[in-house]
């Protein structure tokens, strides 16, 4: 292992300066080109599907459409592409280091280009498979960190691990997974360097690591070791940097909204950086098992020659041209991000807002969610309003309940559309929370109009189960008959009960619950507000919904940074299971001093 690791250094040490600026300009170039490719994707494929915008309500039928299926496998492609040069010019390089070859920034991109075009000119198409299947491993770390960067990758991510059960299975693919993509990565050198047919290439390629395999996984462990210890100090230090600049160079309530800010713009620098390292690293591993244990040919192919190939410049000339545009080109990168961040942190600025608060479910921190108890305890604790979820019994009754089933509740294996009032009466919803709530009932939709008078505005959530068509003409039924209209809005996951709602009662305020968002939201018309998970919420879309006329409510927000992030935002509403904690923000943190110590804490996410 120990020799394996020395040769490893070796052939990354000896061309280490064209192989950094080489990897950095590289894998930003790459990495918004991706971005930009994958919004160019969706905006296209939302198009020709006649949608405005995405949202949870029409992810399924967006993922579904012939137009997002052809798209999202062209851009596959492409990055399966951006990797290839990327591995090959890698590889090459390693190569070119043991020769003792020296190379610049340029000389990486030049190989890894020739050198995919000679693996596709070749006609090895099958070795694409493989070369695809070595991603995960040769890339897991900026894999992760770019899916939760990416709110549409993430949201993705979310609905698979949500719809497969149980977890274990998902934990298993993903284990075997990574297990043939380790053992793809061995098969790259025989496929990139070699002219091996692609059944020749895998059994070279599998056994190398077969008879080596516990020398292999004890170093590939001490490597990754090294790599994430390097990653951390790094991500410290670079972070105990931006605090202490934010210190310097912000005053008052917007520093914690900078550090947030430059926070993110870190982690998503820290994927690209850390993933580059992780695939440097791993290839350079690969390419010492490679090159010390497989049956070398005869003669290697003399790629170096390819540098002498440029009649319109001398060799050093064009290095040097090449070596400082690619200096130039990652610090223009650089400052791109740091003026991104700038003009967000400036936008700040000028957003205030008088954020109204709001108990979600009711009050589900202090109490038993949607009861009496809850709605009484932040009427207590200072909340503005209440937000309460509304379904129907089997004979009709409006009741406040989340869940389409009562067990986690009650206790009672059913589904709220298989009972009826009578039934839900003799039920406890008290007792899972707490024995001081024993006997608490579940309320209904008027009791609860009838107690918030003069208390509470609320919130009410309209759920949709596919069993209660007809729910929304009976909550404005009692809406009306309560004369509520003033003190409450409707909200609903389902857009098509908010077009309900205004065509039969246009002064009832409504809000479009959104578990993402992507897109313009021009075209809502039924949606007075957005209701919007806090994750999801940018300061684009801040702005082009009051740009509308609509307000944005940040739902559910319970970290205090996450807190002061959405107040500075400017969003309308903040809907939170602490109104005691929002309200501390919004007082005691205006116009007060906040020291090092506890910005690096939000910076860490501590």
């Amino acid at each position: 292992m120990k020799k394996i690791l020395q040769h490893t250094w070796k052939s990354l040490r000896y061309n280490i300066g064209g192989l950094l600026i080489f990897e950095a300009g590289y894998r930003i170039l790459t990495f918004f080109l991706a971005m930009q490719m994958v919004e160019k994707a969706v905006e296209i494929s939302l198009k020709h599907q006649g949608y405005s915008y995405l949202t949870g309500e029409n992810f399924g039928k967006f993922l579904q459409s012939p137009w997002t299926i052809v798209l999202f496998w062209g851009v596959f492609v492409i990055l399966l592409l951006f990797f290839l040069i990327e591995a090959s010019a890698l590889l090459w390089g390693f190569q070119h280091s043991a020769a003792k070859r020296k190379l610049y920034a340029s000389d990486f991109l030049i190989e890894g280009i020739k050198g995919v075009c000679h693996f596709l000119k070749q006609g090895k198409f099958l070795w694409l498979l493989w070369a695809a299947l070595a991603v995960p491993f040769l890339s897991a770390y900026f894999l992760v960190q770019e899916v939760s960067y990416v709110g549409l990758l993430e949201f993705a991510a979310k609905e698979i691990y949500q719809k497969v059960e149980p977890h274990g299975l998902l934990y298993l693919f993903l284990a075997v997974l990574l297990i043939i993509s380790a053992c793809s990565a061995f098969i790259l050198p025989y496929c990139l360097l070699e002219n091996e047919k692609s059944a020749a290439g895998v059994r070279r390629g599998i056994g190398l690591l077969r008879k080596r395999w516990k020398e292999i996984l004890k170093g590939f462990l001490f490597l990754y070791l090294i790599i994430a210890a390097v990653g951390a100090a790094f991500y410290l230090l670079v972070t105990v940097g931006m605090t202490g600049a934010v210190m310097l160079f912000r005053t008052g309530n917007g520093r914690i909204s900078s550090v947030l800010i430059y926070r993110e713009y870190i982690q998503m620098a820290m994927g690209v950086f850390v993933g580059g390292v992780q695939m440097t690293g791993s290839l350079a591993f690969v390419y010492a098992v490679y090159s010390r244990f497989h049956r070398k040919k005869a003669e290697e192919v003399p790629l170096c020659q390819l540098v002498h190939s440029y009649s319109w410049l001398s060799r050093l000339g064009r290095r040097r041209a090449a070596a400082y545009l690619t200096l130039l080109f990652v610090g223009l990168e650089g400052g791109y991000l740091a003026a991104m961040a700038v003009s967000h942190d400036t936008v700040l600025e000028s957003l205030n807002a008088d954020t109204n608060i709001t108990a979600h479910r009711g009050g589900a921190l202090r109490a038993p969610e949607n009861t009496l108890s809850a709605l009484s305890d932040s009427w207590e604790c200072g909340a503005d309003s209440a937000e309460i979820d509304v379904q129907e019994t089997k004979d009709g009754v409006l009741v406040l309940l989340h869940d389409e089933s009562l067990k986690r509740i009650t206790r009672m294996d059913k589904n709220i559309w298989e009972v009826t009032y009578e039934e839900i009466r003799e039920l406890d919803a008290g007792s899972s929370f707490g024995k001081e709530y024993q006997g608490e009932k579940i309320p209904t939709l008027e009791e609860v109009l009838n107690f918030c008078r003069g208390r509470l505005d609320l919130n009410i959530e309209i759920k949709y189960n596919g069993k209660n068509k007809g729910i929304v003409q009976r909550v404005i039924q009692v809406i009306r008959e309560n004369h509520f209209e003033e003190n409450c809005v409707v909200t609903s996951m389902s857009y098509q009960f908010l077009e309900q709602i205004k065509e039969t009662a246009p002064e009832i305020r409504t809000g479009y619950i959104m578990t993402m968002s992507y897109g313009s939201i021009s075209e809502a018309a039924a949606a007075d507000f957005f209701s919007v998970r806090y994750d999801y919420i940018t300061e684009r879309f801040v702005r082009e919904a009051h740009a509308l006329g609509k307000e944005v409510h940040a739902w559910t927000v319970n970290y205090r940074g996450n807190i002061r992030r959405m107040l500075d935002m400017g969003v309308d509403d903040i809907i939170t299971d602490d109104p005691v904690l929002v309200r501390k923000v919004q007082n005691q943190e205006s116009g007060t001093k906040t020291g090092f110590r506890e910005l690096l804490e939000y910076a860490l996410g501590i």
